[in-house]
Order: C-alpha cells, then sequence, then structure tokens
C-alpha cells in the first residue's frame, strides 16, 4: 500500500473538496452576517427605533420599507400623469401642477421626494390627522386616482401600471395605504396654515401691510454708542457655584455649540468635525506653465495669421488719441489767428465758416476750403461765385433739417423782406471784396466752380420747370438757419459771404443759365448726393490700423495656451482622483478583510502622500491644522468651494455640506463623506479644482461636564459681563434723556472712541430675493439685528433707547437724529398697488414662523424624537 502524498489526495479528494466548499461558506457567507449581527447587539438591537411619538415606535425596518413604497408610488404617478397627458386629459386632483411652456410635471399633489426623514415626519403627521377625526376610505382614494387620470386611463389598466411600475412589489392596496397616508397628513399639515394664508399669498392686515413697508422703504440716521460687555468680564464672579454650573450644563449639553461667543444660548455638544487633506488645481499656474511653452516663432506666426484675417484692428483715433489732438489744436491755433487777422478775407471767411452750424467737423473743413477758393473769384466769374453760395449752404443744412424737423420749420417763417433787406447789404460789401479779391488769379475759382457744380444741378434738377426766382426763394427758406447764423456774425468782418448772398437778388431777376443739365450729369446726382449724407450719417468705416505685435503679444499666447492649459488640469485633477480612489478602494476591501478576520491591521495598504502626488502632478498641497467643524471648515482653502454642478446650475451644494453632510432643499439628504474618500469642488471666481479627503473623522458628541468645565464658566461669567454692560448703558440713557447732556458728554472720556455719530442712513431690511430679507448691514455697528432696529425705528428724533447687537455683545445707546423720505410721501408710496403687494408677501416670513413654533407645539405634545442620525 503506497503511501505517497499524492495517492492520499487522491482518494480523499471528495471529502476534502466538501470540506473546502463548508469552510468558502462560513468564511464569506456566515461570517459577514454573524459579524454584523454582532455589530447591532448580537439580535437585541438589530432593529433600533428611527423615532417616536405619541408612545409609537417606528423602527428602521418600518421606515426604510415605507420610503421605498413611497419612492415606488411617486414615480408610478408621474408615469400615470403622462399617460393621462397624452391622452389629451389634465389630472383634475388639487396640488398637480404641470408646465405646459417646458412640458414638465412640476408636483402630483403629494410629497414627491422620499427620504426617511419625511417619511417619519408623515407617518407622525399621519397619526395626528387620525387623532382629530380625519379619514379616506377606499372609495375615495379610488375617487382620487380617476380624477388624477381625468377618467382617461381605467382601474384595471392602473392596476397594470402599478404592477409593472413597481416591478410586481406593490398591489392597489399598498397604493392606497400610501395614498391615504400622505393625503391625510398634507391635509392636518395645511391646517396649520388656516388665517396664515390665501393659497401662495400670506394674510397680513392693513396694519402689518403698512409696518412691512416701512422696514424696506423708511430709512434712519443715528448716533450710537456702544457698551462692550467684554470690558466688564474682569468684574465678574470667576468661581460661579456648582449648581449654576450643574444646571447650565445640563440646559447646554444637547445643544451644538461651534466655539463662539455670539451665541445666546448655553452650547457643549460637540459638532461633527475632521481634519482635512487636499490638493488643489489653480488654472493659472497651469495657463502659466502652457505660455512659457509657446516660442517667439509660434507667437508671431500667429499674429501674422489673424492680422490678415482682419484682427487686432482698432480705431485710428483711439489707437493714437495724441496724435489726433494735435490736429485739432493747430486747427484751433489757425482759427484763433485768422480771428485775431481781420485784414484777410480769406481769414474773415474761415471764421464765417466756423460760426455755420453743421453735424460734423469734417463738412465744415471743406466747407471752409470752398469759401477760401471762391474768395479769388473774378468779377467776371461773379454769377458762378452766387451759385456756389447757393449751394454751399445747402449742402450742410441738408442733414440738419433732416434731423430738426422742428428747427427748419421755425426758420421758414422768417419773412422774404428780412432776407431781402439784409441781401442787399450783403451786395454792397461783396462788390467792395469783390474788387480787393480780382488779383487771386481766375484758376482757384474754376476750381470751385467745378467742384460745386453737382451742388448746383441739384438744386436745380428739384423743380426744373420753375423760373428762377421761385428757385432762389426755396433756398432761401430751406438755407435760413445757416443763412441767419451767418448773418450774425457778417455784422462783424466777414465780407466774402455776404459777397457771394449777394447776387441771389439777381439771380431773381435773370434765368439760371444751366437750366437744363445734361442727362448724366443728372444720373450723377443722386449718387454723389448719397455719398455726402453717408459722410454726414458717419456711415462710412472709420480709419483704422493695427496693433502691434508687442501689444497683443500676452493675448495671443494667453488664447493660445488656454486649449492645452484646461486640459492638462483636467489630465492632473482626473490622475489626481483616480489615485485617491484607488487607496480609498484598497482600504475598505483591507477594513473587510480585517472584519472577517483574513488580514490584520497591518496589512493595510501604505497611505498615498498627497504632498508628493501634488509636487509630481504640478498640484499644490494642503491641510487643516487642526480639528474643523462645518463653520470653521471655510477657513481653509477648499471650504468657500461648491460641488460639481448638473444641468442648468454651474454649482452644486456646498463644501461644508458635502463633507460633513446636510439636508438640502429639495427634501434629500446628503450623507457625510467617509474617511479617506476624496471630493471633487470647485471655486469657479477664483478658478481653482480641489480634490479634498478626510483624514481623520470626530463624530459628534457630549463632552463629560470637567471636560466643558472651562467653556461653562465662561458662559456664566459673559452673562454677568452682559448685565453689566446693559445697566451702564441704562444709565448713560437716562442721564441724557431729559436733554441737559448730549451724549459725547455724558460718555466717559476714556470711551470718546466708541461713539459714532452720523451713522446711516439705513433700513429696517434689506431684501436679498424675491419674498426674502434680512436685517439691514450697517457696517459702523457690531452685527445688528432685529432687537437693535426695533429700538431704533420705535424712537422718535431726539429721544434715546438702549438696544443690543444680535449676540448680546454690545449694548447700543442710540438716538434717531433723522427719519427719511417724509411721512407723507411714504403714505403716497404706499398707495401704490406694487407697494403693498410687496408688504404683504413678506408676511410670509411671520407665517413662517408661526408655523414653526406650531410644529414645535406637537412634538412637546406628542413627545416626538428623532433618533436617525445616531449611531447604531
Amino acid at each position: 500500500m503506497s503511501s505517497s502524498p499524492f495517492e492520499i489526495f487522491r482518494r480523499n479528494l471528495k471529502p476534502l473538496m466538501v470540506f473546502l466548499t463548508l469552510l468558502a461558506l462560513f468564511s464569506f457567507v456566515v461570517l459577514p452576517a454573524l459579524d454584523t449581527y454582532m455589530r447591532r447587539g448580537g439580535g437585541m438591537n438589530s432593529n433600533p427605533v428611527a423615532a417616536s411619538y405619541d408612545g409609537i415606535e417606528l423602527t428602521r425596518t418600518r421606515v426604510a420599507r415605507t420610503t421605498q413604497n413611497h419612492r415606488s408610488v411617486v414615480r408610478f404617478l408621474f408615469e400615470l400623469a403622462n399617460e393621462t397627458l397624452a391622452r389629451g386629459g389634465v389630472p383634475q386632483t388639487p396640488g398637480f401642477q404641470f408646465d405646459e411652456q417646458s412640458g414638465q410635471i412640476r408636483a402630483i399633489g403629494i410629497d414627491a421626494n422620499p427620504s426617511e426623514e419625511a417619511t417619519i415626519h408623515t407617518l407622525r403627521f399621519y397619526h395626528e390627522a387620525e387623532k382629530a377625526g380625519f379619514e379616506l376610505d377606499d372609495v375615495q382614494i379610488k375617487d382620487w386616482l380617476t380624477r388624477f387620470s381625468d377618467g382617461t386611463v381605467s382601474d384595471s389598466e392602473i392596476s397594470s401600471m402599478l404592477m409593472q411600475s413597481s416591478g410586481r412589489q406593490l398591489g392597489p392596496q399598498h397604493l392606497y395605504e400610501q395614498l391615504r397616508m400622505h393625503l391625510l397628513a398634507d391635509l392636518y399639515q395645511r391646517g396649520a396654515l388656516v388665517g396664515l394664508s390665501n393659497g401662495q399669498m400670506p394674510i397680513v392686515t392693513p396694519l402689518g401691510q403698512w409696518e412691512n413697508f416701512l422696514k424696506m422703504s423708511q430709512q434712519a440716521t443715528v448716533n450710537a454708542y456702544g457698551v462692550l460687555a467684554s470690558e466688564y468680564f474682569d468684574k465678574t464672579d470667576k468661581n460661579p457655584s456648582q449648581s449654576d454650573i450643574q444646571d447650565t450644563y445640563d440646559a447646554g449639553r444637547e445643544r451644538i455649540s461651534f466655539n463662539s461667543d455670539d451665541s445666546r444660548l448655553p452650547g457643549f455638544r460637540r459638532p461633527d468635525s475632521a481634519e482635512i487633506e487636499y490638493v488643489a488645481a489653480h488654472l493659472e499656474q497651469f495657463l502659466e506653465a502652457e505660455k512659457s511653452k509657446l516660442t517667439e516663432e509660434q507667437l508671431r506666426a500667429e499674429y501674422d495669421r489673424r492680422l490678415a484675417g482682419g484682427d487686432f484692428q482698432i480705431p485710428a483715433d483711439a489707437a493714437n488719441p495724441a496724435d489726433m489732438a494735435d490736429p485739432a489744436a493747430e486747427t484751433s491755433t489757425d482759427e484763433l489767428s485768422l480771428e485775431d487777422t481781420s485784414g484777410s478775407s480769406d481769414e474773415n471767411t474761415a471764421v464765417s465758416e466756423e460760426s455755420m452750424p453743421s453735424e460734423e467737423a469734417e463738412s465744415n473743413e471743406e466747407a471752409a476750403s470752398d469759401e477760401e477758393a471762391a474768395s479769388g473769384e473774378e468779377a467776371a466769374a461773379e454769377e458762378e461765385v452766387v451759385v456756389e453760395e447757393e449751394a454751399m449752404p445747402s449742402e450742410e443744412p441738408t442733414a440738419t433739417e433732416e434731423s430738426t424737423t422742428e428747427e427748419s420749420t421755425t426758420e421758414e417763417s422768417v419773412t422774404e423782406e428780412s432776407v431781402t433787406e439784409e441781401s442787399t447789404m450783403e451786395e454792397s460789401e461783396a462788390e467792395e471784396s469783390g474788387s480787393n479779391e480780382e488779383s487771386e488769379g481766375s484758376e482757384n475759382s474754376e476750381e470751385a466752380a467745378a467742384e460745386d457744380e453737382p451742388t448746383e444741378e441739384a438744386v436745380t434738377e428739384e423743380e426744373p420747370a420753375e423760373p428762377a426766382e421761385e428757385e432762389s426763394s426755396l433756398n432761401r427758406r430751406r438755407n435760413s438757419a445757416v443763412q441767419l447764423v451767418a448773418f450774425q456774425d457778417e455784422e462783424g468782418d466777414s465780407p466774402v459771404e455776404p459777397a457771394d448772398d449777394a447776387a441771389v437778388p439777381e439771380s431773381e431777376t435773370e434765368p439760371q443759365t444751366p437750366a437744363e443739365p445734361e442727362p448724366a450729369e443728372q444720373a450723377e446726382m443722386p449718387a454723389e448726393a448719397s455719398d455726402d449724407s453717408d459722410l454726414d450719417l458717419d456711415d462710412e468705416p472709420a480709419p483704422t490700423q493695427s496693433q502691434s505685435f508687442e501689444e497683443v503679444r500676452d493675448q495671443i499666447a494667453t488664447e493660445l495656451a488656454s486649449g492645452p492649459a484646461r486640459q492638462a488640469l483636467d489630465n492632473a485633477v482626473t490622475e489626481a482622483n483616480k489615485r485617491m480612489r484607488r487607496y480609498f478602494s484598497e482600504l475598505a476591501v483591507h477594513e473587510s478583510n480585517v472584519s472577517v478576520g483574513v488580514q490584520t491591521a497591518d496589512d493595510a495598504p501604505k497611505r498615498l502622500d498627497l504632498k508628493k502626488m501634488a509636487a509630481e502632478l504640478g498640484l499644490q498641497y494642503g491641510q487643516s491644522d487642526e480639528l474643523v467643524n462645518r463653520v470653521s471648515v471655510q477657513e481653509i482653502a477648499p471650504g468657500n468651494s461648491f460641488g460639481l454642478g448638473s444641468g442648468m446650475n454651474q454649482r452644486g451644494a456646498p463644501y461644508s455640506a458635502m463633507m460633513f453632510g446636510s439636508p438640502m432643499q429639495d427634501g434629500s439628504v446628503l450623507p457625510p463623506q467617509p474617511v479617506f474618500s476624496p471630493l471633487r469642488s470647485v471655486d469657479l471666481e477664483a478658478g481653482v479644482t480641489y480634490i479634498s479627503w478626510k483624514t481623520e473623522d470626530v463624530r459628534s458628541y457630549i463632552p463629560e461636564l470637567d471636560e466643558a468645565r472651562d467653556e461653562i464658566v465662561h458662559f456664566l461669567r459673559m452673562g454677568e459681563a452682559k448685565e453689566l454692560a446693559k445697566a451702564a448703558a441704562d444709565e448713560i440713557a437716562a442721564a441724557v434723556q431729559d436733554g441737559e447732556k448730549t451724549l459725547a458728554e455724558a460718555i466717559p472720556a476714556d470711551k470718546k472712541e466708541n461713539l459714532i455719530e452720523g451713522v446711516g442712513p439705513f433700513s429696517w431690511l434689506d431684501q436679498v430675493g424675491f419674498m426674502q430679507t434680512v436685517p439691514a448691514e450697517v457696517p459702523e455697528l457690531d452685527a445688528v439685528g432685529d432687537d437693535f432696529m426695533r429700538a431704533v425705528f420705535t424712537t422718535k428724533v431726539g429721544q434715546y433707547a438702549v438696544a443690543a447687537n444680535d449676540p448680546q455683545t454690545v449694548y447700543y445707546v442710540v438716538t434717531p437724529t433723522e427719519f427719511q423720505p417724509e411721512m407723507d410721501l411714504l403714505r403716497e408710496q404706499f398707495r401704490q398697488p406694487q407697494q403693498r403687494i410687496m408688504a404683504q408677501m413678506l408676511g410670509s416670513q411671520d407665517a413662517r414662523k408661526l408655523i414653526g413654533g406650531y410644529l414645535q407645539s406637537v412634538d412637546r405634545e406628542t413627545s416626538f424624537e428623532l433618533n436617525l442620525g445616531e449611531e447604531e
């Protein structure tokens, strides 16, 4: 008989396989279940109580099962509503809301945000509704479903849809029970709103509306003297009695304290705290790294490419404002010199043209040059000069006439007699100037006449069949604004322009020579006229010039590096998150193996060195110096960041809510972050992405009396110091109330710096959103709240009151010096419907306070206790 080990193994193979299979089952099935059983107290507390009220205990199992059924019913009702809408019906039950614009269902008539806490409140309010005598039978629930489906879905179809939607987990009875529970609980809660709101509008008395209106609209200016409670701390008892210490500890042992002196109530329970380690990716850092990689040739090539495409063009006047200012200065200097020299006809013409109204400086310069050319005409070309002068004012006032119709209408009322008299005076002056200007030569006059021919043709084209007299009268009326301004200036020294206008009477008696211009000229005129009008209206593009390479070099580098920088940042953040996530997974597996005895604590994976990883990936490393809670976490870098947003929201939940857990506005609850579980957040304003995790987690607990003794003594002494400060403030207020002393005279000489005069104006409330207000912030004072505002706005001007700030660390002696605006104006504003509506909406805050107080009274009456957050 062989004794070989292989022979023994072969003969006992079947029993051995059975043994190994049983061992595996015991290790991976029995031991984890046993461990869970032992962790829960060996079966003594396997189903802990989540909440209790009126002697009823809600176990976690029942709460979880009810929450699951609630979630299934919500999903089914959404599907039923969509099916009803698809069949042309509309649910007719109260509370259903459908947004036709977006095509989305806003509300289904019951709570659509399942959670364990919401389930607990629903069950207890359902119990209160039954106690109050409210009930719904199955027939009424069935009728509710029929109205919800608007009669478009039969009962059998509803049952079929329910089975399919819930995966055959719910039947009609489960559905009826869920609907009965939620409808009655909602009915009981809405009973608390009776007399407080009418639909969405809170019910507010007229007096309440007026008071709310004053809180937002009336402003006060005050003088305030602050008495600090900390200054009286040393005057308090250093050794309070043991009974006071015990009573204070009992009053605050359940209240969470965030290590702040601002709380009026004692609080000694330690909040959830943690030590945090993080890495940060700064976009600016990656951007600078990518910019440093760019060569000068790349930047120059990009500049040339974009310059050829029309980029980097700026207006010439904006590019060189100094250069543009110089010609204007030179022109102004030349014009001043021309005004000083009155003996030259060219200078007088320039002054006349400068006084002529126009819409653009460019057209003024052209007009001045034309007048200078016209001043050298010979006597034989006097008729052409007349035509030129008629055209000159007709070009510029055209744009003015189009833009200011009222001015043109007023100008047309000028009588022909006044024009004739002025023209006669101009004629005599023109003859004298004409004799002095014959030496100028005929070349300039011919050029000026050629330049002004299109304008002459435009005038004759309008009424070619009318006599010259009517045309001249029309021109006078049309150009009366320019002529009148020119005549006023001509009373000084301006002989040239009157010489041109002096030919107007001659044109009335003599027919115009170019009565019928050639067709070609007539065809060209509209285009030229439109060009002139385009120039007058600034429709022509302004001249531009290119920016130099040095001016746009940094801009080009930033734009070229932005894409690669963002990609590099994303790669670094993704790699860091992957490494941290891998370590978290390895640690979770190790802890599971330790719990079942497969591994020991010494087999733990090596902790990831975040500081070394950050240096490798180009990130920045940081950590908290001590334990931080949801309030003090804002003092570290990631504390002001937010989670990654979804949908239309650019940012998600606040960092403190994600790290330590918090209920959200939509009814959901964010669980606290486990130790070494990476959390990614972003600071959009600073352009920084963070990945952080907890390295140590300390859950909330109640300290022993000895541990909290120093805090208790400090709280008691601060209470005494506040009383002493209030007494001192009352004494000062009484001393100045009779008016014999001013506030500045009544305060101690060494406390003058605590007197602040002319504070404000400020209102009682500041609106921070729709129907959301907060007590106005007064920067000169320390955290004032409703108590301070009430004292200020209920005290008359010149009288004094004592009011504490919100944490009662400072007591102010305050006197209003002015209220604004006047009461009559406020009453007039209050008559406006919009103001009354806004004042009424503010009543919702008071309603919420009343509802909160009502619910607290229900909690006390039913001895409600919530144990959902406690450890199992």
